[in-house]
């Protein structure tokens, strides 16, 4: 109980010490003049965020030394009030803390480095897939964009079938015309072939009844004449 005493003594005097150390208060607005205004960025949260939140707000209210003095005005009232006792199990979990920190600082880092990767990588699929959604609902506008002008161009289509129609068609007409037109000829032809057969024919009659005819109506006595007469007339062609 005595030890006891005399440590509360102890912490009650390093206690009015650290009240008389408080600096005034022209003090502390020099300092937080002195503060340089911080930055704020979007940054995500991290660990021991809210920790630095309150000793940022404390720097800005006290000064560069006012969250230090309360930690230690806080720890040195624990102790006096024996909330905190120190005893083999407190170093122990001062040791465990410590070590379990620096665990922390030694292992957070490559920890977060996998994370974010981790985290990068699936946003990657992510964003791979939202492309891949975005081009295939681009190719269906598009696609779509197209129907809507086959279906404005239906009445130039139907038109355009009902021309080729229409020329098919004609063309066929035109095609069974040369046909009879082709067998028109053939027959023709034909017909006048038939009519020349039989007109040579005709005409090879009436030359042998004409041969055989005069044949029968020359005498011999005509023959010698003929034959004489001939004689005298090659007989006066001829050079004297």
């Amino acid at each position: 109980m005595i030890s006891r005493l005399r440590l509360a003594t102890r912490i009650g005097g390093a206690a009015r010490l650290l009240a008389h150390a408080k600096p005034s208060l022209p003090a502390t607005t020099r300092l937080m003049c002195q503060v340089p205004a911080q930055q704020t960025e979007d940054k995500p949260q991290e660990f021991g965020q809210f920790y630095r939140d309150i000793s940022s707000l404390l720097k800005e209210k006290t000064g560069e030394t006012g969250h230090k003095l309360l930690a230690g005005g806080f720890l040195t009232y624990i102790l006096s009030k024996e909330i905190l006792i120190l005893h083999d199990e407190t170093l122990l979990a001062v040791v465990m803390f410590g070590t379990m920190y620096w665990v922390y600082l030694k292992v957070s880092q490559p920890v977060a480095d996998f994370l974010d990767s981790y985290s990068q990588g699936i946003l990657a699929r992510f964003n791979g897939y939202k492309e891949k959604r975005i081009e295939m609902l681009t190719s269906t506008i598009e696609e779509a964009s197209q129907v809507e002008y086959l279906h404005s161009a239906r009445t130039d289509i139907v038109e355009i079938m009902r021309e080729n129609n229409a020329m098919s068609l004609e063309l066929k007409y035109r095609n069974r015309l040369h046909e009879v037109a082709r067998e028109v000829t053939k027959r023709l032809d034909y017909q006048a072939e038939i009519e020349a057969f039989h007109q040579r024919n005709a005409q090879a009659h009436i030359v042998d009844w004409v041969e055989k005819e005069v044949v029968k109506s020359i005498s011999p006595q005509l023959e010698k004449e003929s034959v004489s007469q001939c004689i005298r007339d090659l007989k006066a062609m001829a050079p004297a």
